[in-house]
């Protein structure tokens, strides 16, 4: 213990720089956990979708969309939530699961969590995105095929 020490105050910067770097990573992990929106990969998020009929959420640009989304996925932007609320409570029931995605993964919280305050209970996010879901080998649907 006492070569920990040393150690520590002999290169007091590097233990500072471990210190706010593991505070950080542990605040991050925190938030996430309270959000009330839970990250899933490509595979749970397919469990859910077939056993629970889970609905998908795509938050991408509209252009993005088009090219190709997850299976009956919902397009809902973030700049149109309000608008698109009053459908999405038609098509789903609030306690039914939602999956929040987007290309890499970083926006899908954020969108979650206002999921959540406008009343829907099980939010997901899946876990890098589409990104993920295509590495994983997963089919996309297009507005093609549904024409």
């Amino acid at each position: 213990m006492e070569e920990f020490i040393d150690f520590a105050l002999t290169n007091w910067g590097m233990t500072f720089a471990f210190l706010l770097i593991l505070i950080y990573w542990i605040g991050g992990e925190l938030f996430h956990w309270y959000s009330g929106v839970k990250p899933i990969d490509a595979e749970q998020a397919t469990r859910l979708y077939n056993r629970e009929s889970a609905q998908f959420i795509d938050i991408r640009a509209r252009r993005e969309y088009d090219k190709g989304h997850l299976p009956q996925a919902f397009h809902m932007p973030e700049a149109e939530i309000e608008q698109l609320l009053t459908r999405l409570r038609k098509q789903v029931a609030e306690d039914s699961p939602l999956i929040v995605y987007d290309e890499s993964g970083r926006e899908a919280a954020k969108m979650g969590r206002k999921l959540r305050k406008k009343g829907f209970t099980k939010i997901y996010r899946l876990k890098r995105g589409l990104n993920a879901w295509v590495n994983a080998g997963y089919p996309l649907e297009d507005v093609k095929s549904k024409g």
